[in-house]
């Protein structure tokens, strides 16, 4: 039994997978107005184009079922294209980011696309994606039970080897187990190498269970068509100057006498 700190993974971790679907729930309140609660992801994150995977997640307090495709759909010097979509019944949402190093810092985020079902794909501003970048590890810190900024308390112990079979088949894998600093275990999931960009084919929480469906190569965007300029962030007014946080009236208001 091996344990080991989970910062290793911290240069580039698929926690961003997680984050970049509640950023989606955020910026597309009207398909994600409550996002599922869906498991975290562990294990390393290797960007190579054309690299894809698609999972089953599945609520087991209410039996919700959605499906989740990863994917890195292009490349630019330096960077790579990260794709997220997220189907759930009939309705598609992806999340497209341009990322230049570690994908959790929003300045390392070069361009940010999203589409909402049938409406037109926009991209947001750089401070628009801060700002969304915040909202959403907050909420996903609330939801997943295990804290973004806990990374040098949390250890994932390797359970040693074993054979599982998943819709995608049958794959040799690493088992590990997530413990807290008190050796409580938080989740656990199952890891091959082959299965790229993130390595993981199975992992359970208390709240959710995610398994492999299919991976490949030769993914390209499902974003086609050139995206529109977001110029106000999502639930905000039209007439609140960017730089504004939710909730706070322009500068112009303040101090203003009802």
């Amino acid at each position: 039994m091996v344990l080991r700190p989970l910062r290793p993974h911290r240069p580039l971790t698929p926690f961003n997978g997680l984050v970049a679907l509640f950023m989606l729930g955020l910026l597309v309140p009207v398909a994600l107005a409550q996002p599922p609660q869906l498991p975290r992801l562990f294990g390393g994150f290797q960007p190579e184009l054309g690299v894809w995977s698609e999972y089953q997640v599945v609520d087991t307090g209410t039996g919700q079922t959605t499906k989740m495709r990863m994917a890195i759909v292009g490349e630019e010097p330096g960077a790579f294209w990260y794709e997220v979509t997220h189907d759930e019944g009939d309705t598609r949402n992806i999340i497209k980011m341009l990322v230049r190093g570690n994908p959790n810092e929003p300045d390392n985020i070069q361009r940010l696309i999203i589409k909402s079902g049938d409406g037109p794909a926009q991209e947001m501003p750089r401070d628009f994606v801060a700002m969304g970048r915040k909202m959403a590890v907050h909420m996903f810190e609330k939801r997943s039970g295990v804290p973004s900024g806990a990374e040098d308390a949390v250890q994932v112990k390797d359970a040693g080897p074993r054979k599982i079979t998943v819709p995608a088949g049958t794959f040799d894998t690493t088992w590990n187990k997530i413990l807290d600093d008190q050796g409580k275990q938080l989740a656990e999931y199952d890891s091959n190498a082959t299965v790229l960009p993130f390595g993981v084919v199975r992992s359970h929480t208390d709240s959710n269970r995610m398994e492999l469906l299919a991976h490949g190569e030769g993914a390209v965007s499902r974003i086609t068509e050139a995206p529109q300029v977001m110029m106000t962030p999502p639930g905000m007014p039209g007439g609140m100057p960017r730089g504004v946080p939710p909730g706070m009236p322009p500068p112009a208001q303040r101090g203003a006498k009802p």
